[in-house]
């Protein structure tokens, strides 16, 4: 039998590997430890549980976690299918806004741990009327599945830019609110004096 303890520790071990090997900045893998608590706090391990029986636990309580109205308060407005994507994209290219999508799917961690960011997010570009929206893809949605692939989003949470009816930018992969929202201000931008980014490299 594992102790109650390494379960838990290799998963965070496993996540700290993670983001030690990408460009994440440092202060996300501490977000992912502080929110792996939130979900699964040492109070709810039992002594001698078996690596089977604490994945069994952590999942149930991650759905819990997710439907006891996490998922409602960080949600963002949804995109499903391809018509709704094209249809988007034609509306808001019309007005010369930017959009941005985060493709995402349900029990993952780095998603979920982003997840409220992201709606600071989208709450401060709603109150400065700053010509960006945001939007969700759920890849998990079957609706959704040759409109991930289309797209090649590889991994979640990816966001992708959108403006002119064309992807502006490589994937967005800053990880902290001020940084996000810089990003995402100076694309609209560049874009409004006709100079979007053409690389489609990761944006860290």
């Amino acid at each position: 039998m594992l102790s109650h303890r390494q379960p838990t520790e290799r998963y965070r071990r496993k996540t700290q590997k993670k983001l030690s090997n990408s460009k994440e900045e440092p202060e996300e893998a501490m977000a992912m430890q502080d929110f792996l608590q939130r979900i699964f706090p040492a109070s709810a391990m039992t002594p001698g549980m078996s690596k089977d029986d604490f994945r069994k636990v952590f999942d149930q309580r991650l759905r819990d976690f997710e439907e006891g109205g996490f998922l409602e308060q960080t949600h963002l407005p949804g995109i499903v299918g391809q018509d709704d994507f094209l249809r988007k994209l034609a509306l808001h290219s019309n007005r010369n806004e930017l959009m941005v999508i985060k493709f995402w799917k349900r029990s993952c961690i780095p998603c979920l741990s982003k997840a409220e960011m992201y709606k600071g997010v989208e709450q401060t570009l709603l109150k400065e009327n700053a010509g960006i929206v945001l939007y969700s893809i759920n890849i998990h949605d079957p609706a959704n599945t040759q409109l991930a692939d289309q797209q090649l989003v590889d991994g979640t949470p990816s966001l992708q830019k959108y403006w002119d009816y064309r992807q502006v930018g490589g994937e967005v992969r800053v990880g902290s609110r001020d940084g996000f929202l810089d990003n995402i201000n100076a694309t609209y931008k560049a874009c409004q004096q006709g100079k979007c980014p053409t690389s489609m490299e990761p944006e860290f």
